[in-house]
């Protein structure tokens, strides 16, 4: 785990223009780290998790934030993340990866809390509204992203566990039999 903390003033990175470029593993990140383990705990995959775990070089988060300010001296951050998660199967209960490609643009604003419904409306659905700071911490931002894009029950895409009855159907005792009927 890298103690390297990514602490930005967002107004103003955005006005120079400047830009962030970071690979970081799983561990610096402790809530999604924590998300993705409970996530093995819960489906008792935790010995084949194991085995998935010691390749770390497929768990990690890559993000790009860049700065820009428009002619109307408008500024704004542009994210593009990348991330490279092993995650459980919620219907075979297996390790499975997971690769995330999401890009996020923020309007930098230091509006009052009041006008904040006009501003949001002014900008439409192409931009998050990020409050300007002048602490603003990357790392979380980019952990607080990934989370919320993460799917609620992950599954292979292809049919990995065997298919289930339902509720009230029986199994036809002589369905074995049908294949030895000859016309």
């Amino acid at each position: 785990m890298t103690n390297q903390t990514f602490i930005i003033d967002n107004l103003a990175f955005a006005a120079r223009g400047e830009r962030l470029e970071v690979s970081l593993p799983l561990t610096d990140f402790p809530r999604l780290s924590e998300l993705i383990e409970s996530q093995f705990a819960e489906a008792g995959a935790i010995k084949k998790h194991a085995d998935v775990a010691s390749d770390n070089e497929e768990r990690h988060v890559s993000f790009t934030l860049t700065g820009e300010k428009n002619v109307l001296g408008q500024c704004y951050l542009h994210l593009a993340l990348n991330a490279s998660l092993i995650t459980s199967c919620q219907r075979c209960l297996s390790p499975m990866p997971l690769s995330l490609a999401l890009n996020f643009h923020y309007l930098v604003s230091d509006v009052e809390a009041s006008p904040l419904d006009d501003v949001e409306a002014s900008i439409g659905d192409d931009f998050d509204l990020q409050e300007a700071s002048q602490e603003m911490d990357v790392k979380l931002l980019v952990e607080d992203e990934v989370i919320l894009a993460l799917p609620i029950a992950p599954v292979h895409d292809n049919d990995c566990a065997p298919v289930t009855m339902q509720s009230g159907e029986k199994p036809n005792p002589f369905a074995a039999l049908k294949g030895l009927i000859k016309s």
